[in-house]
């Protein structure tokens, strides 16, 4: 050849050779000096970068000089748990930076950094330099990112403080049998007896963990890390196959731990489960870090406690003033203030961590630094909460007192106190562990009074959490703990597990077994992507005014209903089904069963029913079947009588009723027409000469006449007074919308994200404005003016007249205030729009309805009395409210097993009442139900309905909207009003898009042509 094979191989050999030299000198020197001069430059002091290794060997040579001997109890412990740090923090200062092997690590102490670190968790993610601690176990405590949020959601609602308070029994069984025998755990203490040999192994590695590939050398520790990691393997897996192999068998599983993880192994659906590696790795996790947590709180409380007799003897007292000799239960463990404040007194000196670390791949601002891609953060948690500056002179004292108005009084608003972390990645376990060690020093408390050992040698050391060196007290603290956290972490695990798989799983093959079909279960998200994507895709692109809208404003039920509404392949005719006698039974179960199917709502079966004797029986049984509050968010815009069920709905609708009586509402229809007439005057303003005409949007006009009205009507003020509420719940609204697609990530509200600031910012400005208005009525009362005869108006004096305990609120008011306001616009703004909008397609209704007011008023003003002779009018909006109801559906939640007709229906599931579904529904109201006909109406309610509950916009029976007759009223005026100046029409840039926000809006607008008459 013309060039030798040799010659190109070694060209290739030397080009790898002096990449591989390259990145080796650039990882080892270039890239660590580089960020050394980028950091000097910004005034950091730390100190000199040593190749390779960094600071670590000065690190471990102090750390194995410090715990050569013990010290005295007295004494500051972080000279001998963090002796370099704390060296660093006397010779440079607050701010400083140290060598983990070739990277900065960056210290900081300042609250306000510290605070940015923790809320950008997205820019400073975990710091991932340890791969040896895998050994131990991985899981969500070492992700980021969206693995990091998808393990948190799934994880997150098992630590709910409601879901905690139903382990409180757990948590007393669990000490009761420890206290009492002060014995060692058995089950499962291979595992744990392996972990924490590993945990020794790693820390003696750790100093030559940046010697390249030093953890695939054959030394005797690696090989025995290896070997204690595989035998926790080895045992697990041979637990989990046999409990496999019994499975197979035919045995029921175990409702153990193992039991429930392998359940949810075998359980997922192909592509979204764990694989057995996994689960194990999640299960170690769990036991690792549950146990290591509460157990140094618990063993550093109890040292404390020994050596401060007064402190002991006031947590003994106050145990025995809540609970005497009782067993200690949630409610009292939340009453004891003194235990609280010495444990968070414990967890200040003696967190479970010394410090955490973050990484930054970015150049990033922090506070006035700019600090560079490719170094990491220390957050020395011992070092702050133990800061003079920040906690006194005293700081290293022992003074539970200093909690006693509380944590933020405590650290005076600043970050200065985070032993659980802080901000959105904030431990998960934390309520759960404060509640666990609560309970078990109010047991030891009941039955001991400890102190000192004589033997005892005060030597905390840092064993991943800080330990007691030598471990000898009066009691095995050390057992006790950790067999309570063995115990009650295997609970966490366990309520995790059932909330995302097991119980979801369950409800499933319980109403499969009811003949139900429905979409298999998705875990977590149900079918909240399946119906937003169909969401998304409806909405983007227009329909015409013939066509249904139901697959535009409801894709996903629609379609349920014509997959699960019938037998593949065949259609519904009776007459077929019924000329064959064996058929019939089939018919009569396609036709009661097939319209009934299930979705998810995340991890909760929601049933879709459209059989009206069941609908009845849901809307008759109030207190059986309630409001559904899955969602907190919306409760921003407004709670109030909407949302609240038993003996509180009954209390508020009771005081809110004399505001809504019939007559109360005809005294309003002067204030209806006052409101009407200015916004149909400024259309009329358009519209100059007879027999013109103009394009006007009329949804912004109806916006504003249903604001105005409710302004007037509900709070004696016009809506320009009023206007910055309604936009303030306008963008509320849209913003909830957007939030709704994550609302089964658990706690996302709760961060800080630029629409929940804004949405909780919103939402605070509308409860300033209503406090104000509420307040000033409250004191022209109290100064001797008569009430004011509006909704407020009447509502306080109902309110006011109430029995000392059976009133509401300040607060309670404001919300039913919210209320007025928001559902009292929307409601009627949808109705007059699709009203409109339909008039415009049918002008012969139009002209019919002219003609009625015509007859009835003439040119004079509408009042009440004619109002209520409008006919025509009255079939036209029951008709647009068939066809377009304010909202598409409404949910129920079902807390205990409930018999519905033929089914039963287990707690835990929610119904849906599709009322568009069930509206549209040619089966209820014939083969014309997509049509607009509002002759069917023409004899009453009860004979369209055929005295079946297949109509209720506005719901039914007790429930029923308390604003109905006022909506109806409100929208006969306008539509009066508005039909004695104008005919309209359809533009020719009207573009026919219902869109759900809450009610059905045009997405487009409501261009119409008007013509003045």
């Amino acid at each position: 050849m013309e060039i030798s094979v040799a010659t190109v191989t070694i060209s290739v050999a030397v080009v790898v050779v002096s990449w591989w030299v390259w990145r080796t000198l650039q990882w080892v020197w270039f890239k660590p000096k580089m960020l050394e001069s980028y950091l000097r430059r910004q005034g950091l002091a730390g100190t000199r970068y040593t190749p390779l290794i960094g600071d670590l060997k000065r690190n471990v040579n102090m750390l194995t000089e410090a715990t050569s001997k013990p010290i005295k109890l007295t004494d500051d412990i972080t000279p001998r748990v963090l002796p370099h740090p704390f060296q660093m923090l006397k010779t440079h200062g607050r701010t400083f930076f140290t060598w983990l092997g070739p990277k900065p690590t960056i210290t900081i102490m300042e609250p306000e950094l510290i605070k940015e670190v923790f809320n950008k968790v997205y820019d400073y993610p975990k710091a991932q330099t340890f791969l040896l601690s895998s050994l131990i176990a991985t899981g969500i405590i070492n992700y980021d990112g969206d693995k990091w949020a998808k393990h948190r959601r799934i994880i997150n609602p098992a630590f709910h403080l409601e879901k905690i308070k139903n382990m409180v029994p757990a948590f007393h069984q669990s000490c009761s049998e420890v206290v009492g025998q002060w014995d060692n755990y058995k089950e499962g203490q291979r595992i744990f007896e392996l972990q924490a040999e590993l945990v020794h192994l790693i820390l003696q590695a750790f100093w030559k963990v940046y010697i390249p590939g030093y953890r695939y050398l054959p030394t005797k520790g690696n090989r025995r890390m290896k070997t204690a990691a595989s035998e926790i393997q080895v045992i697990l897996r041979g637990i989990v196959n046999k409990r496999v192999r019994a499975r197979e068998a035919g045995k029921a599983p175990n409702d153990d731990l193992l039991g429930i993880l392998l359940e949810s192994n075998l359980g997922q659906a192909k592509g979204n489960g764990m694989s057995t590696e996994d689960v194990m790795e999640e299960c170690k996790l769990f036991y690792f870090a549950g146990q290591e947590t509460t157990s140094v709180l618990l063993v550093w409380t109890i040292v404390l406690l020994s050596h401060h007799q007064d402190w002991q003897a006031r947590a003994r007292e106050e145990v025995k003033q809540v609970f005497g000799d009782k067993e200690p239960d949630t409610e009292g463990l939340n009453q004891l203030k003194v235990i609280t404040m010495i444990l968070y007194e414990v967890l200040r000196p003696y967190p479970p961590v010394t410090h955490l670390t973050r990484a930054i791949h970015k150049e990033m601002k922090l506070g006035d630094l700019t600090l560079p891609g490719g170094v990491h953060i220390s957050l020395p948690i011992m070092l702050v909460q133990r800061d003079t500056k920040l906690w006194g002179n005293d700081a290293a004292e022992f003074k539970p007192e200093r909690f006693k108005d509380g944590l933020s009084k405590a650290t005076k608003s600043q970050v200065s106190f985070f032993p659980f972390a802080w901000g959105p990645r904030i431990c998960i376990g934390q309520n759960f562990a404060m509640l666990e060690a609560k309970m078990a020093m109010a047991l030891i408390l009941q039955r001991f009074s400890i102190e000192l050992s004589p033997s005892y040698v005060h030597a905390p050391q840092t064993v991943v959490t800080i330990h007691p060196q030598f471990e000898k007290m009066e009691v095995s603290v050390a057992s006790v703990t950790v067999s309570v956290a063995v115990v009650v972490v295997s609970w966490w695990v366990w309520r995790t597990l059932q909330w995302v798989w097991f119980k979801p799983k369950t409800l499933e093959r319980y109403l499969r077994r009811q003949g139900l079909a429905g979409t298999p279960y998705t875990p977590l998200v149900g079918d909240l992507k399946r119906n937003f994507s169909m969401l998304a895709e409806a909405r983007s692109k227009p329909i015409k005014l013939t066509d249904d809208i139901t697959p535009r404003v409801v894709p996903y039920p629609l379609q349920m209903l014509k997959t699960h509404g019938m037998v593949p392949g065949w259609h519904l005719d009776s007459s077929v089904f019924k000329t064959v006698k064996r058929f019939q039974l089939l018919y009569l179960y396609v036709v009661e069963t097939g319209r009934t199917f299930y979705t998810w709502l995340g991890p909760i079966p929601t049933i879709n029913i459209m059989d009206p004797e069941q609908i009845k029986e849901v809307f008759n049984k109030v207190y059986d079947f309630q409001k559904v509050h899955t969602f907190p968010l919306a409760r921003l815009i407004a709670a109030g009588l909407v949302s609240y069920d038993g003996d509180k709905w009954a209390k508020h609708r009771r005081i809110i009723n004399p505001a809504f009586h019939l007559e109360k509402i005809k005294n309003m229809v002067p204030a209806f027409h006052q409101s009407c007439s200015e916004i149909v005057g400024e259309w009329d303003k358009l519209v100059s000469d007879k027999e013109s005409s103009c394009e006007v949007d009329v949804w912004p006009g109806l916006v504003s006449i249903t604001a105005d009205v409710i302004s007037r009507t509900a709070f004696g003020s016009s809506y320009v007074e009023g206007q910055r509420i309604f936009e303030l719940q306008a963008e509320l609204a849209q913003l909830i919308i957007q939030a709704f697609q994550k609302a089964f990530i658990p706690g996302y509200h709760y961060l800080p994200t630029k629409g929940n600031r804004r949405m909780k910012a919103a939402a605070r400005e509308i409860q300033v404005i209503l406090r104000g208005i509420v307040n000033k009525r409250l004191r022209a009362r109290e100064a001797g003016e008569a009430p004011s005869d509006d909704l407020l108006g009447i509502l306080l004096e109902s309110n006011l007249g109430q029995t000392e305990g059976n009133g509401m609120s300040t607060e309670d008011v404001m919300e039913e205030c919210k209320l007025f306001y928001f559902a009292g616009q929307e409601t009627t703004t949808v109705l007059l729009v699709w009203t409109m909008v339909l008039l415009s397609q049918h002008q012969d209704w139009q002209a019919r309805a002219r003609e009625e007011v015509k007859q009835v008023f003439g040119d004079k003003e509408p009042d009440t009395e004619g109002l209520n002779q409008l006919k025509v009018m009255t079939m036209i909006l029951y008709e647009v409210l068939r066809l377009y109801p304010p909202v598409s559906q409404l949910t129920r939640a079902i807390h205990k097993e409930m018999k519905l007709g033929d089914l039963t229906l287990p707690g835990g599931v929610h119904i849906s009442l599709p009322i568009m579904l069930v509206q549209r529904d040619t089966e209820l109201w014939g083969k014309d139900a997509a049509e607009f006909k509002p002759e069917r109406f023409k004899d009453g309610l009860s004979k369209a309905t055929k005295s079946q509950v297949s109509f209720f916009p506005f719901a039914w029976g007790q429930r029923i909207c308390i604003g109905q007759n006022f909506a109806l009223l409100e929208a006969k005026m306008a539509m009066a009003l508005i039909l004695q100046k104008f005919s309209f029409e359809l533009s020719p840039s009207y573009v026919h898009a219902p869109d759900t926000v809450f009610t059905i809006h045009p997405q487009f607008g409501a261009p119409l042509i008007l013509h003045k008459l």
